[in-house]
């Protein structure tokens, strides 16, 4: 990281390369749980990265508006067929929309890049219509190889004491995630998991091995990763 480089700075050059693989199980989920949602209507991707979840969100019938602090990314998004894009520094300022504008929103792998998660959600709850959703997947920092490596005396994965690596700069587990919306006036409905690491998942993960999935339905308190969907309250 160069010395005069910001978190922003960080992710812009982080992302602008960053593909996601359509068939990981945490979007796979994540689609599941808004496609319970009735009916259809506006739904918000932010950090949409190269666009594969909100073109997909979109075939699935809802209307996307998506945004990111990535220019490369956006134009990748609209080549998707994505029409209303934004580039838009989620430190640099509250969401570019009005008060419930959306029904549904998509926060997919952001939250642990953001200093400020408290006013995120709290604008997250702001552009939300009364009674729609969010999306949220995160690293969950008490997966089960995390477990064993702390107790060995090892750093967990997915954390970092610098601005480095994937420039994750907060750590969630599924109870302080929950606390932390209920506190926004976000009512969690849904907790799951995209899968456990049974063993260390550079050996083996989901894309691998696609049944490891129901693991992370199984005991998500314990997967690498978790996928949770919670409500505004009217």
């Amino acid at each position: 990281m160069a010395q005069a480089d910001t978190l922003s700075d960080y992710n812009r050059r982080l992302f602008a390369e960053r593909v996601f693989e359509a068939g990981e199980s945490r979007l796979r989920k994540a689609f599941a749980l808004l496609d319970e949602e009735p009916g259809r209507g506006r739904l918000l991707d932010v950090a949409a990265g190269s666009g594969i979840a909100a073109a997909e969100l979109g075939r699935r019938g809802w209307t996307v508006s998506a945004l990111d602090v990535s220019e490369p990314l956006l134009e990748q998004i609209r080549a998707r067929g994505v029409e209303d894009v934004r580039q838009h520094d989620l430190a640099g300022g509250p969401l570019p929309y009005e008060d419930g504008s959306f029904r549904a929103i998509f926060a997919g792998e952001i939250l642990e890049h953001l200093v400020d998660t408290a006013g995120f959600l709290a604008d997250i709850r702001r552009v939300l219509a009364p009674g729609g959703v969010v999306v949220i997947t995160t690293p969950n920092l008490a997966s089960l190889e995390n477990r064993f490596r702390l107790a060995l005396g090892l750093y967990p994965r997915w954390v970092d004491f610098q601005l480095a690596g994937e420039g994750h700069v907060r750590a969630y587990t599924a109870p302080v995630l929950r606390r932390q919306l209920r506190e926004h006036g976000l009512v969690v409905s849904n907790v799951l998991g995209n899968f456990v690491p049974l063993v260390p998942q550079r050996f083996l993960h989901d894309l691998i091995w696609p049944p490891l999935a129901h693991t992370g339905d199984w005991f998500p308190t314990l997967s690498q990763g978790l996928i949770v969907k919670a409500r505004r309250a009217p």
